[in-house]
């Protein structure tokens, strides 16, 4: 049986042409997309602006800073290197000293609570409060056990 050759309709060549193509909105250009991302995003945009221009800032002063010192890259670079390891430490210094001080208050505040004692009063504070009570007649508003009750009214719980 003899084979047949199966032929397919060829399509024209396109014509190659140097003028660009009309791309419409699928294609947003960089422009485009870049305005729409601020009005979607303003505060995020302006935070990205702000970071840049703190990035370029900062390489320019840094840049004189390096020209006036009159080092070469690798003394000024470990220069930079030594102060801010220095200030790292320091820093770190004095966030532990912090910390161990908050944990010292912290204990003593607690202390102080379960012992009943008011750190914020000093003693005559507390004496005058007690004498100022004891003429007025008031009873504190915190519950007494009925055995301090009756030794402080006189009368004997038994």
């Amino acid at each position: 049986m003899a084979t047949t050759k199966k032929t397919t309709a060829r399509r024209p060549a396109r014509s190659r042409t140097t003028t660009p193509r009309q791309t419409g909105t699928s294609n947003p250009s960089l422009a485009t997309r870049t305005g729409k991302a601020i009005a979607k995003r303003p505060v995020a945009s302006a935070a990205i602006a702000t970071g840049l221009v703190s990035g370029v800032a900062a390489a320019v002063a840094g840049f004189f800073a390096f020209k006036k010192s009159g080092k070469s890259l690798s003394e000024f670079s470990g220069d930079i290197a030594t102060s801010v390891k220095e200030a790292a430490a320091e820093t770190s210094e004095r966030v532990k000293d912090g910390l161990a001080d908050a944990g010292t208050k912290a204990k003593d505040t607690v202390s102080k609570l379960r012992d009943g004692l008011d750190g914020d009063k000093s003693q005559s504070e507390i004496a005058e409060e007690a004498l100022t009570l004891k003429e007025t007649g008031k009873k504190t508003k915190i519950p007494a056990d009925p055995v301090i009750e009756g030794q402080t009214t006189g009368s004997v719980v038994h």
